[in-house]
């Protein structure tokens, strides 16, 4: 334990060569969500970071990823054409000509337009978050992991920016499914503090002889901060889900519900992050036959994620083995977005969350096409 101890330490005061060797720490979210999602002993990774989401997708998406995320604007729903008839207008002579969604016949003979049942999208969205990093645990050399209690972390925030491609299918006429993966990249900033007298209490150091061993004068009464360590993260975002619609004349209801989940490139991620995103808005119809669609609504976002891998010691051909526990600070936030349907087949879409002081924010913007 104590040249585990020991090693750790070496490695934590020379945290700027240590970081750059990161590939992320954990996240997302993932999102957008999902969206989804990094830090010195690279922990890096992650999802964490990203996720979002959309990515969450929704991300989020993001939302590290830590992803995040997201993933989600999806905001499909604008292109769940609203009512335009009452029961009183319906046409009987109307057919729909697609497999889904099931039951589309019965609606269509009601006097309601439906969407075209299939789509493919590109999303881009990035997520910022602020994470929390608890329950440091390291071992050397492969050997059992020992719990650190003398490192603590501070404002760690990370910024991911992941492209995905989206496919979904209404399968009902209220219920939309989905799939989305995604590259996520960015950065997680880190500032931890090493508490002297809870490091040497942990090693077992005899500090009271006459003769102190050198680690006394370095750590007694000591607490070393170390602010602004930047890493890098990398990996894969992937994320399924479904959306619930209703719609009234014209306005609508929509509810995506997204799960999101990494494969970052430096460290094992266990775990996924969930989004839900309630949203209810208006669709203003266009004599062109486009139609813009506005909404407000919420994100739930829960990212907790345990990561896991080695991270090389500078100068050395030695490694530490770390885990550490991720989970995003702020679970709730506002947002508002739109979508501009050109016509059945084409739509753009835009959604900005961080409102009501939220320390996550994200932007997510989407094209996509129907068929």
């Amino acid at each position: 334990m104590k040249r585990i101890t020991l090693t750790l330490l070496t490695a934590l005061t020379a945290p700027l060569t240590f970081a750059n060797n990161t590939d992320s720490v954990a996240q997302a979210d993932t999102a957008s969500s999902n969206a989804l999602f990094p830090p010195l002993f690279d922990v890096q990774d992650d999802t964490i970071f990203g996720l979002p989401s959309l990515m969450s997708q929704d991300m989020s998406q993001e939302q590290n990823a830590a992803i995040l995320t997201q993933e989600d604007i999806e905001s499909k729903t604008s292109k769940l054409d609203l009512p335009i008839a009452d029961k009183k207008t319906a046409n009987p002579g109307k057919k729909w000509e697609h497999a889904l969604p099931f039951f589309a016949e019965d609606v269509i003979m009601n006097g309601y337009d439906l969407p075209l049942p299939f789509g493919i999208s590109i999303i881009y969205a990035n997520v910022q978050q602020d994470m929390t990093l608890t329950d440091l645990s390291v071992g050397y050399g492969g050997g059992p992991k020992y719990d650190i209690d003398f490192v603590s972390f501070d404002n760690t925030e990370s910024n991911t920016h992941t492209p995905q491609l989206k496919l979904d299918a209404w399968v009902l006429p209220f219920m939309n499914v989905f799939a989305t993966v995604g590259k996520l990249t960015g950065t997680v900033g880190i500032n931890f503090a090493i508490d002297g007298n809870q490091a040497l209490a942990q090693l077992g150091t005899d500090c009271s002889s006459r003769i102190k061993p050198p680690e006394c004068y370095l750590l007694t009464d000591q607490r070393l901060e170390v602010e602004d360590i930047e890493a890098s993260l990398t990996g894969m975002s992937y994320g399924a889900g479904m959306m619930f619609v209703g719609g009234w004349n014209s306005y609508f209801i929509s509810v995506p519900v997204t799960f999101t989940w990494t494969d970052m490139d430096r460290s094992d991620t266990e775990g996924y992050v969930v989004n839900v995103l309630p949203r209810v808005g208006k669709q203003f119809q266009f004599n062109n036959g486009s139609s813009l669609s506005l909404y407000v609504g919420t994100s739930y976002l829960k990212s907790q994620l345990t990561l896991s891998g080695s991270q090389p010691i500078p100068g050395t051909d030695q490694s530490i083995d770390y885990k550490v526990e991720q989970e995003n600070v702020d679970k709730w936030m506002g947002l508002v977005g739109g979508s501009y349907n050109l016509s059945k087949h084409w739509m753009v879409a835009f959604e900005y969350g961080g409102i009501g002081g939220a320390s996550r924010q994200q932007f997510i913007t989407n094209l996509s096409y129907r068929y």
